[in-house]
This record gives structure tokens, sequence and C-alpha cells, in this order.
């Protein structure tokens, strides 16, 4: 049934478009101490965006591993020059998101480490990471596409495509307890960090995604209201169209099943 009902990755521009639509250039590290009352960087043109235009092109001439090397290229880059140390490392797409991760910093530490600054870094970083997992989806090694948008994750906690793409995942693991949370996060993200141009099409693809848990779990009602919560975002969303039309269906079985 999952594979009859399509919740799935955006479409290619759609993911781009979520992935980069404002990004943010490196920031100096900042101390934790500091952090709340230092202002984030401006945005400005991001590093390394030639290079994911190309993934983007090899993606869409279907060629996934010629995309994948250059995606791990622009990965590599990242790490190799900003990654030092005990420097906590973010990659955001507005002055908002990254001052919350400055402010965040000293509260939670990465596992293992203990960082005693942070820097914040352009979006690209996160969106090779990104699309390195949707890169490995389509290869259908989706082992190594979780980890990752975990990383992507790790970089941008409150990047709602990110957390969208892992919950996506998930689903297709059939872990729905941690893909709901996942989506929900999202929607929390979309809603607070999201820049303007793409907030609603990333909020509305967290409650898809909620959505389709519950119908899932046969919370119908529930299902319903989300997906008539997307119709608000946009009236033409497809699929949350042809999910309702889906639980209208489901309703329709039920009953008969009860008359008889």
């Amino acid at each position: 049934m999952f594979s009859a009902r399509v919740i799935g990755s955006c479409v290619l521009s759609c993911l781009l478009g979520a992935a980069w639509a404002q990004g943010t250039p490196p920031a100096k590290p900042a101390k934790p101490a500091a952090a709340a009352s230092a202002p984030a960087a401006a945005p400005r043109p991001t590093e390394n965006t030639a290079e994911l235009d190309e993934v983007s092109r090899l993606m869409r001439t279907g060629k996934l591993q010629e995309a994948l090397v250059l995606a791990d290229a622009v990965v590599q880059s990242y790490e190799d020059r900003y990654r030092r140390g005990k420097v906590q490392v973010f990659a955001s797409r507005s002055p908002a998101e990254a001052q919350a991760y400055l402010n965040e910093v000293g509260r939670k530490p990465s596992p293992g480490k203990e960082a005693t600054e942070a820097g914040v870094y352009p979006s690209t970083w996160g969106d090779a990471y990104y699309l390195k997992s949707f890169i490995l989806t389509e290869m259908r090694r989706f082992p190594d596409a979780r980890k990752a948008i975990e990383a992507a994750v790790t970089l941008a906690p409150h990047n709602a495509a990110y957390r969208a793409e892992l919950g996506q995942l998930l689903l297709k693991e059939k872990n729905w307890d941690e893909a709901a949370k996942e989506f929900k996060r999202a929607e929390t993200d979309a809603r607070e960090f999201s820049p303007s141009t793409v907030r609603g099409r990333e909020l509305a693809r967290a409650l898809r995604g909620q959505a389709f848990v519950l119908v899932e779990k046969k919370n119908l009602d529930a299902a319903e209201k989300l997906y008539n919560e997307c119709l608000k975002i946009d009236a033409d969303d497809p699929v949350a169209k042809a999910e309702l039309r889906y639980i209208a269906q489901k309703r329709g079985q039920q009953s008969g099943a009860a008359a008889k």
C-alpha cells in the first residue's frame, strides 16, 4: 500500500529550491557566552553553488553516480575547511536560524565533544549532504541515504527540509513513530525558521508526512484535518487532494463492511 500512495520526496526542482532558497556565509566562530548578544551574519551568496547546480543537472539527466561523486567532493571541501578541532559547526539559511544555533551552543554539544565555540557556515554544506541523501535514495542505498541526511540534520537541526527528508526515509522503513516525530519537528521549524520563499512548501510537506502516518495508524479524522490544512496553504496541493480521496474511499469501505 505504501508504494501506491505517494507522499514521496519532492520533485527535483522543488527539492533544490527548498534546499538553498536562502543561505548564510561562513560566520566567525563565536564563544557560547557571547553568542546570545552577537548578531548572526546577514545572508550573502553561498559557496559551491555552481557545483551543486551541476549536481542537480547530473541528477536530472540520470547520471546519479557522477552526481554522487560531485556531491561528495563539495561535502569534503567543507569538512576539510571548517570542521576544526572543538569548533561546533552549523549550516544556516537565515540570520534567525544562525542565531538560534549560536544561542544553543554549550547547552547541546555534539556527542563525544566538548564544544567550546561555534561556527555557522553556508547552507550549501548541508545542501550537499541533502542532495547526496536524495541521490542515494534514488540508487536504493537507503542506509547510506539515512546517514547522509542525518549529517545534514546535525549541521542544521532547524532546517525543515532536512527534517522532512529524514522523516521520509523513516517512512520507507515503516518506522511510523519516529517519522511522525521528525515531521512534527519539521513543522515547528518551518513555521519559525524556513525562509518566506519556501515556508509554505516546507510546512505542507511536514503536515503531509504527519497525516500519512495518521492514515497508516487508521486515525482518519486527524489525518483529514492535516490534509485540509495543506489545502489552506495550497488549494491545488495534488498529494493532499489524492490522500483526501483515499480517506474517503477507506471510510466508504468501512461503512460497507459495517453494514454487512
